[in-house]
């Protein structure tokens, strides 16, 4: 794509992907959802499984910055866990690569008030935070 103005030529870049629903948020080619609602740990994963989101990962600062500027002052779970005497792992498996500290003796991550990230036990109620590649085929909505 590119736009020729007076014999100039401008790279535009390629197209804009799929733009976000309504109530979610794009950001670096994904779209967050921050709930209104508050869940478990399992419940919060796997209603946003339904639509073939995942709880939010963290990949690198900018992602931590992000959520952080948009979610309210409450905790909210995030898609990272450990099975008791495990290491962290994100919902799709990966190990955490110790990017942050996770403050508390939880199993389940959440992005806490002060802008970091704690853990609770996984029972405990939250809200969420939700993503998915922009380019997903999804037919039902919030």
């Amino acid at each position: 794509r590119s736009l020729r103005i007076l014999g100039a030529r401008a790279d535009l870049g390629p197209p804009a992907g799929p733009a976000c629903p309504d109530v979610w948020v794009g950001y670096r080619g994904k779209c967050y959802y921050f709930s209104e609602d508050q869940g478990d740990w399992a419940s919060s994963q796997n209603n946003c499984s339904a639509l073939n989101a995942s709880l939010a990962g963290i990949d690198n600062q900018q992602d931590m910055d992000f959520m952080v500027r948009h979610k309210s002052k409450s905790d909210h779970w995030i898609g990272l866990r450990r099975d008791p005497g495990q290491p962290w792992k994100w919902v799709n498996g990966t190990e955490f690569n110790n990017l942050f500290r996770i403050g508390g003796g939880g199993d389940c991550a959440y992005l806490n008030d002060q802008s970091g990230v704690s853990s609770l036990r996984c029972t405990s109620k939250r809200y969420w935070i939700w993503w998915h590649v922009r380019s997903w085929p999804i037919t039902q909505w919030l």
